[in-house]
């Protein structure tokens, strides 16, 4: 005899504001960002820190990434999703990009726990500026 399975309860999509949207991006440090590159979409995914309210990347010199011009807009994307339970939150950044060249800055940002997975030598910080964050959590 076949087990009957219970259903799920009704869940609903919740729009966080945007300090809680900041908040989940605080807890985490892989997400996405959507930039043009050679005039098509094109997605990767980074290691990030969230410094104030700027999502910050490390990029090595000649890459797509490093190459986008200053002032581009960009997204940045992260989410976390449960499979199993059926619940997860996704947050959304669109904002100005912009290279961190002050040597101040870049020795603090150098600081941040930053570190590229790829382990080369990525030299350069942008700064993805949170002018639009939209986030919402499956409850």
């Amino acid at each position: 005899m076949a087990e009957s399975s219970t259903p799920s309860p009704p869940r609903s999509l919740v729009v966080l504001d945007r300090g809680e949207s900041l908040t989940l991006l605080a807890g985490v440090s892989v997400g996405q960002v959507v930039f043009t590159h050679r005039a098509l979409p094109d997605v990767l995914p980074v290691n990030f820190r969230l410094d104030g309210d700027a999502v910050v990347i490390r990029v090595a010199t000649g890459s797509a990434l490093a190459r986008v011009a200053e002032g581009a807009v960009l997204a940045f994307h992260a989410d976390r999703i449960d499979e199993a339970a059926r619940t997860g939150w996704s947050v959304t950044v669109v904002g100005r990009v912009a290279e961190v060249t002050d040597p101040a800055e870049r020795r603090r940002i150098a600081e941040l726990p930053l570190r590229s997975w790829v382990g080369d030598g990525r030299d350069h910080f942008i700064r993805i500026a949170t002018d639009r964050v939209t986030g919402c959590v499956l409850a």
